[in-house]
């Protein structure tokens, strides 16, 4: 691989994708963190207004410093977890042609400056319980670090190695949907759904009689009388509780959440292993404390807000409107009116 001789850094590799004009990762290193206006003249040398999209990663002690992989002022995104970046990298890589690499970064990129990448929220945990409960309280500390050693070595995994390197075997309900058993007890946990790349939870689609993914395996999960329904795609998870209430209060194909692999940061694994192992779903599991407090957070928080209406906003109301009206009788019973 040759370069222009003001290319500023060492360059220990290129990977090509699939198709004509192919995406290009093109590795390189540095001593110390480089500047993005460097990092962004980089990646112009080295695109030289080429079609093939480019995605240059700059290793620079355990960090990554991203550019690409399209246009004239190409997005840079700095100190990045190197085992995030090789892993969004590795995914659109895989895609079958460029367009397809493209919308696969366009939607990985963005998760770079997430306050917390990889995971989705819809309404049914406590977010605050996600991102500060479980990585700060002390109850969870040995749990955080034990799921981080056990999560860190499948983030490559996807669909069905996914599911078992979490602890379920699976077991064909019928031609769409499984059972996920424990692999430890064998006790039934879930319904898990399989999509392939063209398909969403939430459309309709003639594999599940016309019916949504998430539709169809909620259906399944309430026959079979199981508490949760997993659909898996490629690197991503979903889980949906089917009795369990969100504390969002949505509706049950509303209520989820998600993890894709690809995007989780390592020091953020031990999501993976704490809400979608077979360890976290099983009765008394990991979930399970966290639903709870979840809804202790919830449940606190609504109480605190009613507080504050009820106990600072409403009488500051009330007196604004007896002065709007040059009401002077500012008595109890006539601000209570």
């Amino acid at each position: 691989m040759r370069l222009s001789a003001n290319f500023p850094f060492a360059t220990p590799g290129l990977a090509i994708g699939n198709g004509p004009s192919a995406l290009e990762v093109l590795v390189a290193t540095s001593a110390t963190e480089p500047r993005l206006p460097v990092v962004r003249s980089a990646w112009k040398t080295r695109n030289a207004g080429r079609a093939a999209p480019l995605m240059l990663v700059i290793l620079h002690g355990d960090r990554a410093t991203i550019c690409g992989p399209a246009g004239d002022d190409p997005p840079a995104y700095p100190n990045v977890d190197i085992g995030q970046a090789e892993r969004i990298c590795r995914e659109a890589l895989e895609q079958p042609d460029r367009h397809a690499a493209l919308r696969c970064l366009r939607d990985s990129l963005p998760s770079l400056e997430s306050s917390l990448p990889g995971i989705r929220n819809e309404g049914f945990l406590a977010t605050h319980e996600l991102t500060r409960g479980l990585r700060e309280s002390e109850s969870w500390r040995t749990d955080w670090a034990e799921a981080g050693r056990k999560a860190i070595a499948i983030l490559a995994n996807r669909g069905d190695a996914l599911l078992r390197s979490l602890g379920f075997h699976i077991e064909p309900v019928d031609r769409v949907t499984s059972v996920l058993r424990a692999g430890v007890s064998g006790q039934k946990i879930a319904v898990a759904v399989l999509l392939n790349q063209t398909e969403a939870p939430e459309l309709q689609g003639d594999r599940f009689g016309g019916l949504s993914p998430v539709s169809y395996a909620l259906a399944v999960a309430d026959r079979e009388r199981l508490p949760y329904v997993i659909v898996s795609q490629g690197s991503k998870l979903r889980l949906y509780p089917v009795r369990t209430k969100g504390v969002g209060q949505r509706g049950r194909s509303e209520t989820y959440v998600e993890a894709n692999t690809g995007h989780l940061r390592d020091s953020d694994a031990a999501y993976l292993w704490l809400l979608f192992s077979a360890e976290a779903l099983v009765e008394g599991g990991t979930l399970d404390r966290i639903i709870d407090e979840s809804k202790r957070f919830a449940g606190g928080l609504a109480e605190r807000l009613r507080e504050r209406i009820y106990g600072d906003v409403v009488p500051k109301l009330a007196e604004g409107l007896a002065v709007a009206r040059s009401d002077q009788n500012r008595d109890r019973e006539r601000l209570s009116e």
